[in-house]
């Protein structure tokens, strides 16, 4: 098993280094084995291959509205409707996501993690599912099959890690549906990857780490075993917002103020996903269940130090 941080290749991650040679160092002092590196919409940003142990596809918040042919709500620049949608329709979103693909491959990494989910801003404010996850898996699994149809073999040339959210799509929360989307997969390049915290995000009930670590185990303990033999790969954070969630309520949505609503959005996610260590060694049972390749630890980090504590509180709980 291979331990990862999580970083981008923006420079707001790169710059406080001073260079990814430090970046490297950095980490490897703490007694990882390498990073988990978000690329950008327009490519690596002259990221070293040699830094890189695995990629993060950059992420398409309601990508479904231009894939069904719907309207794109809001003002935005080229990077923000690639962020929001994905791009404008149906080509877009395939073209986009192949570059996306290529660009990783020239990094060597890995594997790359591509998010399997779906939401509006509407919804993120109102708890109003518009589509459903089981289509939402169904046109994921439609627009993947379609991107990497173009590459030798029809295969990706990165291994494809798909993660869990708490939203519409792939949450590990039913398993007939998460069987039937693999099955629709005609590409054998993949496997699944276990986000920690977004799975706490589909619950409200948990209010302590033992209680987040039990909840997890139920839910994917009733995974079929074919399904958990595909899960390589663990993002491994905490987020224990239920309480805080039920105790607030959700927003609402003003019709007409898209930014507003945007503002309260981001205000929601953040609140919701907490992205913070793990305390307890309770933990480890994740990965005594799952026996993952890769373990990365991913969080938010104010700045270095946080960054430096966060990683070594949770390498502490594991016992690694």
């Amino acid at each position: 098993m291979k331990e990862l941080a999580n970083i981008s290749v923006y420079p707001f991650d790169i710059e406080p280094f001073g260079g990814w040679e430090n970046v490297v160092q950095f980490h490897r002092s703490l007694g990882l084995d390498g990073l988990e590196v978000l690329t950008a919409f327009d490519g690596t940003n002259g990221t070293p291959p040699e830094a890189v142990t695995a990629v993060h596809f950059p992420f398409s918040m309601d990508w479904m509205v231009p894939w069904l042919g719907g309207n794109l709500e809001g003002s935005f620049s080229r990077e923000e409707i690639l962020f929001f949608y994905g791009g404008s329709c149906p080509d877009d979103l395939i073209d986009n996501l192949r570059g996306y693909i290529r660009d990783a491959a020239t990094l060597k990494p890995a594997y790359g993690v591509f998010h399997v989910t779906n939401s509006s801003v509407e919804e993120v404010l109102t708890g109003r599912r518009v589509n459903g996850s089981k289509l939402v898996l169904e046109q994921a699994a439609k627009m993947l099959n379609e991107a990497v149809s173009v590459f030798p073999g029809g295969e990706p040339p990165v291994r494809m890690f798909f993660e869990n959210s708490w939203w519409e799509g792939l949450t590990f929360t039913d398993p007939e549906e998460t069987s039937s989307f693999a099955s629709s997969l005609s590409f054998s390049n993949w496997a699944f990857l276990l986000d920690t915290g977004h799975l706490l995000n589909t619950t409200t009930s948990c209010r302590s780490e033992e209680e987040g670590v039990d909840y997890i185990l139920d839910v994917v303990g009733k995974l079929p075993s074919e399904v958990r033999r595909r899960i390589e790969g663990i993002h491994l954070n905490l987020s224990l917002s239920g309480e805080a969630r039920e105790a607030q309520g959700l927003p609402g949505y003003a019709s007409g103020d898209f930014q507003a609503n945007l503002t309260r959005a981001w205000e929601r996610i953040s609140m919701t996903d907490q992205h913070r260590p793990f305390t307890t060694p309770h933990c480890s049972r994740l990965l005594d269940l799952l026996e993952p390749d890769y373990v990365t630890h991913e969080f938010i980090f104010d700045n270095l130090e946080d960054r430096r504590a966060k990683i070594a509180t949770q390498r502490r709980a594991l016992g690694t």
